[in-house]
């Protein structure tokens, strides 16, 4: 009897892991199939504004403050720029934040579940293509422009891309739109549109899942950070009056105030304040007051009216 439950939990897990095969197999194809015909698009354009000409929000994942100025790779990139002392997330878990960063509003988002928000609603995208200033979303591992799903390791089934960390995704005013969704891109167009000069005027990063600290730490997440923009704070196709935002998008403890660490670098900060500090209240709503304070957009009417801007 013992021999026969051995082969059968033997058999089982074969056909499991043969299944398995079956569908990565069967994802990997569909996913190469789509890549071919995906439609990409890298719009620039020329809006002067009245602190910064480009803005670059770069997102990493559920760290508390105090542990993440502790890192030498962070704390390198504060010595770059602006430490935002008081910059709070808007709630947890990860997605309404990612979701209320461009939307004003967590939109009854509230887990890291596949949502879809009405098409009505609008978003930073509505406001930067109506005031004409260009925008993409560069997101490592998405598999090619416009993809809606999660992408995973073939080999080893880790993490890599997931919907839930873009945060134009959940909104189907992008998703339901063609050429909004061209311009949510992969890190490798994020370099062809870099080294082409093609780089859009307002920019939203996510690392995979290894790099932004969600499935490594914090050392590895500081680690990226360094690497990634070390070369482009003196690359010439990237620095154009630029403003880029380094933050978190929660802190890990779900019981203290959700002060996640932040940073203000780019060659828009004036030489005298590298290396400062700022304790004014600000959180992921100052996103959007920002870019709208700055290219004179209008505004979602929601919590980015009340939100402090960088400048």
């Amino acid at each position: 009897m013992k021999l026969f439950t051995i082969f059968t939990t033997a058999f089982a897990f074969a056909t499991a892991s043969h299944a398995q095969t079956q569908y990565t197999s069967t994802a990997a194809s569909a996913v190469e199939a789509a890549r071919a015909t995906a439609l990409t698009l890298s719009p620039t354009s020329s809006i002067k504004g009245k602190t910064f000409n480009r803005f670059v929000s770069i997102w990493f994942e559920n760290q508390d403050f105090d542990i993440a100025a502790a890192d030498p790779s962070l704390k390198w990139i504060a010595s770059q720029g602006i430490t935002l002392t008081n910059y709070k997330a808007i709630t947890h878990p990860s997605q309404p934040n990612y979701v209320a960063s461009v939307g004003g509003s967590q939109h009854w988002v509230w887990e890291d579940w596949t949502f879809q928000i009405d098409k009505s609603v609008k978003t930073i995208v509505d406001l930067l293509e109506t005031g004409g200033v260009s925008w993409s979303v560069y997101q490592q591992d998405m598999q090619y422009s416009g993809f809606e799903g999660n992408w995973v390791n073939q080999q080893n089934g880790a993490n890599m891309y997931v919907r839930k960390h873009n945060p134009v995704m959940s909104y189907d005013s992008v998703t339901s739109n063609t050429e909004r969704l061209a311009k949510c891109k992969n890190f490798t167009l994020f370099y062809s549109d870099l080294e082409a000069d093609t780089l859009p005027q307002w920019m939203f990063i996510t690392p995979n899942m290894t790099n932004n600290g969600h499935d490594s730490s914090v050392t590895v997440a500081g680690a990226f950070a360094k690497e990634f923009l070390t070369p482009l704070l003196s690359n010439q196709n990237f620095m154009k009056n630029t403003l880029v935002q380094l933050t978190f998008d929660e802190s890990e403890n779900y019981f203290n105030d959700n002060k996640v660490f932040t940073v203000l670098l780019g060659d828009a900060i004036p030489e005298t304040l590298k290396g400062t500090v700022n304790d004014t209240a600000f959180n992921h709503y100052s996103i959007l007051a920002t870019v709208e304070k700055n290219w004179g957009l209008s505004n979602l009417g929601l919590g980015d009216v009340g939100a402090a801007a960088f400048w």
